[in-house]
């Protein structure tokens, strides 16, 4: 006899012993709710640029933070829920937060670094160095 899809429970085992979904409820929408942006990373003469499409955010959004040669972007927003009585025929992204994490490259040096938010995109820069690159964990804060 077959279930109705509606009264199927998904943390029941249709497989005798310990089976697991691979998911719950609430990772699936954590998954949706985060989002991996892709970046250009821009080398000139004397600094790296790094650029992030991050649209609907504000400045005041964004926690950057630098651990050696390694960048960790990320950047939060309170939605609202304006839709009302209305639900989603079709519910595509909801950029609640973006998290990214960039490797950079050797002769960048964090620990001057500034940051910009222009027009939905994340600007970052970082000087380059002959120096090598100390293990210094940095924050830098967006203008």
């Amino acid at each position: 006899m077959l279930k109705n899809p509606s009264s199927y429970s998904r943390t029941a085992s249709i497989y005798p012993g310990i089976y697991q979904p691979v998911f719950t409820k609430e990772q699936e929408v954590v998954k949706i709710k985060s989002s991996n942006p892709p970046v250009n990373i821009l080398e000139f003469p004397d600094y790296y640029e790094i650029e992030m499409p991050a649209p609907g955010f504000q400045k005041g959004d964004f926690f950057i933070k630098s651990n050696g040669c390694s960048l960790l972007i990320i950047g939060y927003k309170k939605c609202i829920d304006n839709t009302g009585e209305a639900t989603y025929h079709q519910h595509g992204f909801q950029c609640k937060y973006v998290t990214r994490s960039v490797d950079l490259p050797n002769d960048a040096d964090t620990e001057f670094g500034t940051a910009e938010y222009r027009n939905g995109v994340l600007y970052i820069y970082l000087y380059r160095t002959r120096c090598p690159v100390q293990n210094h964990q940095n924050i830098i804060i967006v203008y």
